[in-house]
């Protein structure tokens, strides 16, 4: 569960392999253009201005090689720290939490430090949602609320280890092993379970929650897999759409809501699948390669989807349901994406650059 990358962790011979994409102001479709607005060289020797940072707001997270910290809208660099080979990382764009695989005390640190949490004997590691803290166990079978004095508010245990996670509209929802969901209130209040069953081995493979709580996508079994679509009833979910798929992973699958809740996007064995919620279709998108990431951009029918395995990478950007805009192939070794306002910001090695998305 504990991940050392929370992105989308790839890239490198990123800048000239995808040049084409970021001459500034060039139409890349009739409907379609990336305006380089600055980047950032992390080798370079400039400080980062703490001036700028004690004011920013909307502050860009980064991770990327063994450099994480924040990037302020106008590419200020206001942040830069490093992290040795085996400590692990969680970060967002208000809390930053860095620790050992065995950690003995919880250090989270406020974007711009003016306040530090300590946690101590955490037996478990932290998972940061905005700037909020929980701490999964040590067997990772339970999940605790952090307040921010470092004490416990609340601990829910489950039967089984935890392999998704997802938090939003004031609730967490937890996918287990044993093919079980749990959805919590953030009082720690169990509001809803459900197994979803009808495969040979069952376990949770990927789950999220839409931005206003109504929906609950879920990819569920081994032998077969199944996506799962729940719909808020009153005080409960019912299942509105369910279907078997190609895909038989063994690992964690992306599944996200997109576009105001009307699209869930998920990863199939081939291709990307976008479910259109409201008339229960289904398009696929082809891929070569398994998906790796997925950003948006708010109040748009963009999706920006990031594929790859080894060092073979591409970044899609398609327009919903199925239509790709952009497919570009690339080299690297480790390089992120991540969307804000009209942004997307690419990373890659040392560099790091915004380019405004316009229509």
């Amino acid at each position: 569960m504990a991940k050392k990358k929370i992105f989308i962790w790839l890239g490198s011979a990123f800048a000239v392999s995808l040049a084409y994409l970021f001459i500034a102001a060039k139409p890349i479709t009739s409907e379609f253009t990336l305006q380089k607005e600055w980047s950032i060289n992390l080798d370079d020797k400039n400080p980062p201005n703490d001036e700028v940072a004690a004011n920013s707001d909307n502050l860009i997270p980064f991770f990327i090689g063994n450099h994480y910290g924040y990037i302020a809208p106008n590419g200020t660099l206001m942040a830069k720290k490093s992290i040795q080979n085996n400590q692990l990382i969680s970060i967002t764009p208000k809390i930053v939490s860095v620790w050992n695989p065995i950690p003995d005390t919880l250090t989270i640190e406020s974007a711009v430090p003016d306040q530090t949490i300590t946690i101590k004997d955490p037996m478990g590691y932290p998972y940061l949602v905005d700037d909020r803290i929980f701490l999964i166990g040590k067997d990772q079978d339970s999940v605790a609320l952090i307040n921010n004095g470092g004490n416990t508010e609340w601990s829910y245990a489950v039967g089984s280890p935890i392999t998704a996670l997802d938090c939003r509209a004031d609730r967490l929802l937890i996918g287990t092993l044993d093919g079980t969901i749990y959805l919590l209130s953030l009082k720690g209040e169990l509001l809803f379970t459900f197994q979803p069953g009808g495969s040979r081995l069952s376990v949770i493979a990927g789950g999220a929650l839409s931005s206003d709580g109504n929906y609950i996508a879920v990819i569920s079994g081994i032998d077969r897999q199944r996506f799962i679509l729940l719909e808020k009833a009153s005080q409960t979910y019912k299942v509105l759409h369910h279907q078997f798929l190609d895909s038989d992973f063994r690992r964690p699958v992306l599944v996200q809501f997109v576009q105001n809740n009307q699209y869930v996007l998920f990863e199939g064995k081939t291709n990307a699948l976008v479910f259109d919620i409201h008339k229960r279709k289904i398009h696929e998108v082809p891929l070569n390669a398994p998906l790796l990431a997925i950003e948006t951009i708010a109040q748009s029918n963009l999706v920006f989807m990031l594929t790859g395995k080894d060092l073979q990478k591409q970044l899609i950007v398609l327009r919903l349901p199925d239509r790709k805009l952009i497919t570009a192939p690339f080299v690297s070794r480790e390089s992120f994406i991540y969307t804000a306002g009209n942004h997307i910001i690419l990373g890659s090695d040392s560099v790091i650059a915004s380019y405004l998305v316009g229509k």
